[in-house]
């Protein structure tokens, strides 16, 4: 295995704490944690990171310092630095079109109109894979798609999302080991919620 990256999108910021937005910050924090990794923030790259050796390379976890919108900043830094290409980068992010905790593997192109993976497709072009967590519908359809996202899940909502999580980490360990392929097959044809 070469080296790989997983990068948790989220925003900076007490304030951003248990919104929607930052659940990739969740799920790479939940992985560091499973791992016994220590996060270090790593100016240069403009993100938190950690490191876990792993047989024939590394996984660096990292969760941007930038906003969500400039997120590629810090993952070309990374893999610039790291020499990693753009097929071992893993994004982990929010999804409205999954419930809460349900979560998806692809490797194909487009942004889904989420601009953190926008912003990274501009900056290291494509072929990295989407781990898509669900965060759930706009609770009002008149509410605007920012507000739903930095929202912060609801307490029944966080329980179902940590009841999730060794799921989530289960799947992200597996796509580490198997790859894309396998990952995907298995994860996309079931519902985990």
């Amino acid at each position: 295995m070469a080296n790989s990256l997983i990068i948790g999108l989220g925003n900076p910021g007490a304030e951003y704490d248990l919104a929607r937005h930052n659940v990739g910050f969740l799920v790479v924090d939940a992985f560091a944690k499973e791992k016994g990794l220590r996060w270090t923030l790593s100016k240069k790259h403009r993100a938190h990171t950690a490191k876990c050796p792993m047989e024939g390379g590394s996984v660096i976890l990292a969760k941007p310092t930038t906003y969500m919108n400039d997120s590629g900043t810090a993952v070309l830094k990374l893999c610039s630095y790291y020499k990693i290409h753009a097929t071992n980068v893993i994004v982990a992010y929010d999804d409205i079109a999954f419930p809460v905790g349900d979560f998806r593997i692809h490797g194909r192109e487009g942004t889904g109109g989420h601009n953190g993976v926008g912003d990274i497709l501009s900056k290291i072009g494509g072929g990295f894979i989407r781990y898509r967590v669900g965060v759930g519908e706009k609770l009002h359809p008149q509410m605007d798609l920012k507000d739903h996202v930095l929202s912060k899940f609801s307490a029944d909502e966080l329980q179902i999302l940590k009841d999730a999580m060794p799921k989530i980490l289960e799947y992200l360990q597996l796509l580490l080991d198997k790859g894309l392929e396998h990952a995907m097959n298995l994860a996309n044809r079931k519902k985990f919620i």
